[in-house]
């Protein structure tokens, strides 16, 4: 399995919900998707399975600009806080 982008609106909130590996092409219609969305927008991790590094990267930035993250599993949270530790030193 590749990538799966769903987006589900909610009242004054829109989901994003990512399923499976996050990487090459889908990562590009990640942020796409994500920069349409007009209003407060929550990315549902729980469905993501691994992501490469620029995956992780997008996943970032998104939340540096105000996306709240949900469900993200100890695996992903740790590719995460280690590819932001990795880039603080940069």
């Amino acid at each position: 399995m590749t990538v799966r982008i769903e987006t589900t609106p909610h009242r004054s909130k829109t989901r994003v919900s990512v399923a499976g590996r996050l990487e090459g092409l889908g990562v590009g219609e990640l942020v796409r998707t994500c920069d349409c969305i007009e209003g407060e927008l929550v990315l549902d991790l729980s469905a993501l399975r691994s992501a490469d590094a620029e995956g992780i990267e997008a996943i970032q930035k998104l939340t540096r600009g105000g996306v709240t993250l949900r469900g993200a599993s100890p695996f992903i949270r740790l590719l995460l806080e280690s590819q932001q530790h990795g880039n603080a030193g940069s």
